[in-house]
């Protein structure tokens, strides 16, 4: 089974959109845990009518708003499947999403995987196989691989959001799990993305708090790995390149 972890926070114009694209996969061997970050409009109602006389098997949880990483990690916590996939409350997943990671995990090398997205709602009508790539630790400490909601986890893999960042905070984690974990990569855009990553309102819109997430990110690295020590005047530089690239 397959367990979709969704943090929501005033979803209440998304969120059905997003349910849908769940209740919709071609795959059915599924669970949904919603944990609510502290809503305070009408989430919790379209969550209950969206459920109403449809035999789906998910969990709503409230909790006061502490950040999306501490619902992600409330949604880790309670999750009963072999493998966790994550998706957000604006965001939609292709028909065979579940189906086709499904099938690639069922490869006990692979422990992470993550796949393209998109930010148009221009799916194929039918994917066959994907490119699948290794990706190299290294390579995903210059670059993160995936979005978060195109990223599915053996739970026996997945670690937990450092719920102390607000930014950054998916690509800290893959990198902590890269140390001792396979990473993979398919190429099939099976997520769209409700609001690209640098766009007006996202938390990623603020540019310096970013790169200042980044930051934090390789100095957490560090920490978990000494050996990387040495390199980590060169990674502060590459980031903040980075950032005076971007102007």
């Amino acid at each position: 089974m397959i367990s979709v972890v969704i943090p929501c926070y005033n979803s209440e114009s998304t969120i059905e959109m997003t349910l849908d694209s769940v209740a919709n996969q071609t795959y059915k061997d599924f669970e949904i845990i919603l944990v609510d970050d502290g809503s305070f409009d009408n989430t919790k109602q379209r969550i209950e009518a969206f459920f109403k006389n449809k035999n789906i098997a998910y969990k709503y949880i409230y909790q006061t708003n502490r950040g999306v990483s501490a619902a992600r990690n409330r949604g880790i916590r309670e999750v009963r499947g072999e493998y966790i996939a994550f998706l957000d409350s604006d965001d939609m997943w292709h028909p065979q999403k579940l189906e086709i990671v499904s099938n690639i995990l069922k490869d006990a090398s692979i422990d992470i995987l993550g796949h393209a997205h998109t930010f148009k709602s221009n799916f194929s009508n039918h994917y066959g196989l994907c490119v699948l790539k290794k990706v190299s630790f290294f390579k995903l400490l210059l670059k993160n691989f995936a979005t978060t909601p195109s990223v599915v986890i053996k739970k026996k893999s997945c670690g937990y959001f450092d719920e102390k960042m607000r930014y950054t905070e998916d690509h800290e984690l893959w990198l902590r799990m890269a140390l001792e974990n396979q990473l993979y990569f398919c190429d099939l855009p099976l997520s769209v993305i409700g609001r690209e990553p640098l766009s007006e309102g996202g938390l990623s819109a603020d540019r310096w708090a970013m790169r200042k997430g980044e930051l934090q990110m390789y100095k957490n690295i560090v920490r978990y790995k000494k050996s990387l020590l040495p390199l980590y005047p060169f990674l502060v530089i590459f980031s903040l390149l980075k950032h005076v690239r971007k102007f």
